[in-house]
């Protein structure tokens, strides 16, 4: 019997790309995604699959299993959204967008409850997943799949060791039901030549039988026949001579005229200052090297992210053209073959081939996997380490040799913090750090940590006082098990509405409640909804504090009965009435224990 996978927050399904080059009779069953470009074309590549266009809130296991037709689960990929933990946004470990973690364990249970426990399991995310606070994340990670019987570890891997012509480091974490060593492929590349491993592969391998073919009026590009092809470009050139999406976003005249200016591996600082906007004599020198950058054919590109259309916005410019990258370019350096073809708008193509996770890497760890994970290099995050509380080494390695065609730049690394062309003299660099590092003294803005993050915690979208009155109109007996359905109405996220209707209806009971709360997000969004709705002073809202260990959250007065009771997320199977058919937070109350007084004050909270 086959071997059969399902792809979680699937984008247009680079993960199940790679997995099928690993295993060809792979049967994909099912995959979701929120983005309807996204999802028409990972139908247009497994058109076999089930595939759901919605809130992950809306799925239920069950359902899914039986709308799919899944017998087993042999492979569970997923790649939860990172802006929340993105070392490009907010590090913010209560954002909600963190609560697609929250959604993928459910879903987990999910399976495993109706009898499709998945065999498998990888997921993968930014570095930005194991950098400071963000580390509970992974950390909860570890410890909710080892309750579940999984084998677990992880790495930040540079996928440029395993032959993808781009720097792209990548946090993976792989959990197994069978006994496999903790260790990833053994690298096949190596960033400079020295060893007896090939150098990494450049951009110059990946996209120059692209750079001057005839494209059709369907950006269909026809390639000319190859007599002698590399490893890499054996496995990209699979469509029979043609390669679709080669097609660039065209440039403004000035963003043209900046470019032309820019040599292979330059950025912004080799563009005339009369040329430039005002704002770069706020940046730091040791900032923003790859605004406005030029590719290196010698050298992997940097990381391709979904804003590679934009010059401005990064290393994005042809090696050899005044333009943008094209699509299929950006496909190429992310290891797609060029059978894949991306559906939908130009911008949402690039937006799909940036977010995707590279399929000729994804192939290389499920060959891995399959083999038993011999001969591998061992995780540097295993349950040991995560137990240990041991600092973690550095996890993303400096690439040193970079190259660079500027006049005012050497190769390797650094050779981005140049002075900028046209600015005269240099500034003596003890006069640049006191000014730190900018061109100018002007006051810079924070927006990632002070505007961005403010206009989250607010919860400026969402209308929690109708939810949490609308709530206590309604009425619930606060004494039995309590089923809140996860939906999601106007822009009210499905938890925050389940979270706030459960303090809604707890204010209407006497006594005080014990909650375990085993999942952390759920802990944190509790306190963060409570602070929400007690400045808005609404009626009957439950005290809440959270005790020191954090395993526990007081919800009520300080006296009367104590209850005990358990806050789960649970899947279907809880009633009759189709209602009830879809994923839940419920409350499970115990029996009352005692009576007691000043309950809060003998517990030690925050």
């Amino acid at each position: 019997m086959g071997q059969t996978a399902i792809d979680l927050y699937s984008g247009c399904g680079g993960m199940s790309a790679g997995a099928c080059a690993a295993i060809p009779d792979l049967e994909v069953k099912w995959a979701l995604d929120i983005d309807t470009d996204a999802t028409r074309t990972f139908r247009n590549s497994h058109p076999e699959a089930l595939v759901d266009c919605c809130d992950v809130s809306l799925v239920s296991a069950a359902d899914v299993i039986e709308r799919a037709g899944i017998d087993k689960i042999d492979w569970l990929f997923a790649g939860p959204t990172c802006q929340a933990v993105s070392t490009m946004g907010v590090f913010h470990l209560d954002d909600p967008r963190n609560a697609l973690f929250v959604h993928f364990i459910r879903l987990l249970d999910g399976f495993a409850a109706v009898g499709r426990k998945p065999r498998r399991v990888v997921m993968e995310n930014v570095p930005g997943v194991v950098y400071g606070k963000n580390l509970v994340i992974v950390k909860e990670l570890f410890k909710l799949f080892e309750e579940r019987g999984y084998n677990v570890f992880a790495d930040v891997v540079n996928m440029a060791d395993y032959g993808l012509p781009q720097l792209r480091n990548r946090f993976i974490l792989v959990a197994t039901l069978d006994a496999l060593p903790a260790n990833f492929p053994l690298p096949t590349h190596a960033s400079d030549a020295s060893g007896t491993l090939p150098e990494y592969v450049n951009v110059h391998e990946a996209i120059s039988d692209l750079t001057d073919c005839d494209t059709d009026r369907s950006a269909v590009a026809s390639l000319e026949a190859a007599t002698t092809l590399t490893p890499f470009q054996r496995f990209v050139r699979d469509g029979a001579g043609k390669a679709p999406n080669h097609h660039a976003n065209n440039l403004s005249e000035i963003n043209r005229k900046r470019v032309s200016k820019v040599p292979q591996g330059g950025c912004w600082k080799d563009i005339p200052p009369e040329l430039l906007p005002d704002r770069f004599r706020r940046v730091r020198l040791t900032d923003y090297a790859t605004l406005y950058g030029r590719l290196h054919e010698a050298a992997p590109a940097y990381t391709i992210s979904a804003g590679f259309a934009n010059v401005t916005s990064g290393c994005f410019t042809h090696p050899t053209h005044d333009r943008a990258l094209t699509v299929r370019e950006g496909a190429r350096l992310q290891g797609f073959r060029d059978s894949f073809e991306f559906l939908g708008s130009r911008h949402a193509q690039y937006r799909q081939v940036g977010n995707a996770v590279p399929p000729f890497f994804m192939m290389q760890l499920v060959r891995h996997l399959l083999d038993g994970a011999r001969d591998g290099v061992p995780a540097r995050m295993t349950s040991e380490v995560i137990a240990s509380g041991r600092k973690l080494p550095p996890m993303v390695k400096r690439y040193m040799n970079k190259k660079n065609d500027s006049e005012r730049s050497g190769d390797g690394y650094g050779s981005g913090t140049y002075w900028p062309a046209g600015w005269g003299e240099p500034i003596p660099a003890d006069a640049v750090a006191a000014n730190g590092y900018r061109l100018s003294n002007a006051t810079p803005r924070y927006r990632r940590r002070d505007e961005w993050r403010a206009s989250r915690d607010k919860f400026t979208d969402q209308d929690l006082v109708a939810v949490y009155e609308e709530q206590q109109r309604r009425g619930i007996d606060p004494e039995g098990m309590i089923v809140l359905p996860l939906t999601r109405e106007g822009d009210v996220d499905a938890i925050d509405r389940a979270i706030v209707q459960l303090l809604a209806i707890l204010g209407s009971r006497a006594g005080i409640m014990k909650l375990d709360v085993p999942v952390r997000y759920l802990r944190a969004r509790l306190k963060l909804l409570h602070d929400q709705l007690s400045e808005r002073l609404v009626s009957n809202l439950p005290p809440l504090a959270i005790q020191e260990d954090g395993a526990a959250v007081l919800l009520g007065s300080d006296k009367g009965t104590l209850l005990l009771a358990r806050l789960t997320f649970e899947e279907t199977d809880l009633s009759e009435r189709a209602s009830l058919k879809a994923p839940h937070l419920v409350l499970h109350p115990e029996p009352p224990r005692r009576k007691i007084k000043a309950a809060a004050d003998r517990h030690s909270c925050r």
